[in-house]
C-alpha cells in the first residue's frame, strides 16, 4: 500500500508530456500514489462581463460554450498522457487519479495539501501559461515542495543541495528524501555572504554531514563564494553537472523578494540547468 502521495500538474498540451512520466517515476521511487490535476478555468470569470441584454446573453452563451470545448479538448489531451505514463512507469490505473477543478487558482491549490510534492513543468514554474499561478500558489501559500522537470523524466542520480540552515532548505531536503538517499553524488552548496552571525550555527554543513551519514551518504562541499555572478548564477554554475537541485524558496516576504532581486526568480528563469526541488 502506497505510504505517500504525488501530484502532477497538467494543463492539456505538450508541456504535460515530461511532467507526467517523470511524476509517475518519482511515484513508483517515493512508494506513492499519483494524482493529475487539470485546472480549468472558472465560469465565474467570465460572468463579470454579462449585461442585461438578450444580445449580450446570447454573445456570453456562445462564449462559454466556446470555453467549455476547449476544456473538454485540454482534458482528454491531459488524461491521456497521464494514462499513457502511469504505463510507462508501470503503475496501475489504482495508484492514479485524474482530476478536473474549475476554481481560482489560489483555492485549487488546496487539492495539494498532504503530498509530499507536486510535479510540474518548467514552462509553468518560470510563470508562464495557465499553471502559473497554481504552482506559485502551492509553493507560496501552501507550502508544499515543488520538482521543477526539464528535459529528463528519469529520477536523478546527481543531486546538488543549497544550504543554508534555513527552514526552507531543510523542507526541500526532507521532501526529496528518497532521491537524495538514493542518489549516486551528492554536493552541498554554500555561501557565507550575507549570512548574520545568528545564522551560522544554523547554517553549519556538519548538520547536513550527520544528515546523510545517517542514510548512509556522503558529499563533497563546494563553497559558491568562489563563483562569479549573483546567488542564483552561482548555483546555477555550481549545479550544472548534476540532475536535481535542492533549494530552499523565497525565504523572505513577497513584496521583499520582488524590491530586491530573488535567487528563486534566477533558477526559475534560467532557461538551462538541473530538474529542481523547491521548497518555501
Amino acid at each position: 500500500m502506497a505510504k505517500e502521495r504525488i501530484i502532477v500538474t497538467l494543463q492539456g498540451d505538450e508541456h504535460d508530456l515530461t511532467p507526467s512520466r517523470a511524476a509517475a517515476r518519482l511515484a513508483a521511487r517515493f512508494d506513492a500514489t499519483l494524482d493529475a490535476v487539470l485546472l480549468e478555468p472558472d465560469p465565474s470569470d467570465f460572468l463579470m462581463w454579462a449585461g442585461p441584454s438578450g444580445g449580450a446573453a446570447s454573445v456570453m452563451a456562445d462564449a462559454l460554450s466556446s470555453i467549455q470545448r476547449e476544456s473538454d479538448q485540454a482534458a482528454e489531451n491531459a488524461k491521456n498522457t497521464f494514462i499513457d505514463a502511469l504505463e510507462c512507469a508501470d503503475l496501475t490505473a489504482m495508484r492514479g487519479r485524474f482530476l478536473r477543478i474549475s476554481d481560482q487558482p489560489e483555492d485549487a491549490a488546496a487539492e495539494t495539501r498532504l503530498s509530499r510534492i507536486v510535479v510540474t513543468s518548467h514552462h509553468a514554474a518560470s510563470g508562464n501559461g495557465p499553471l502559473a499561478k497554481l504552482v506559485t500558489a502551492v509553493l507560496i501559500d501552501e507550502q508544499t515542495p515543488v520538482y521543477v522537470c526539464r528535459e529528463s523524466d528519469q529520477p536523478p542520480n546527481s543531486v546538488a543541495i543549497a544550504w543554508d540552515g534555513s527552514r526552507e532548505a531543510a523542507r526541500a531536503i526532507y521532501a526529496g528524501a528518497p532521491l537524495i538517499s538514493a542518489a549516486e553524488k551528492i554536493i552541498i552548496l554554500q555561501s557565507e555572504k550575507g549570512l548574520e552571525y545568528r545564522d551560522r550555527r544554523a547554517a553549519s554543513v556538519d548538520r547536513l554531514f550527520d544528515w546523510l551519514s545517517v542514510r548512509g551518504k556522503r558529499s563533497d562541499t563546494v563553497d559558491i563564494d568562489q563563483l562569479e555572478g549573483s546567488v542564483g548564477e552561482r548555483l546555477l554554475a555550481a549545479s550544472q553537472d548534476v540532475d536535481l537541485l535542492v533549494a530552499g524558496a523565497y525565504g523572505h516576504s513577497r513584496l521583499r523578494e520582488f524590491v530586491f532581486g530573488s535567487v528563486t526568480r534566477t533558477l526559475l528563469g534560467a532557461t538551462n540547468g538541473p530538474a529542481m526541488l523547491l521548497a518555501h
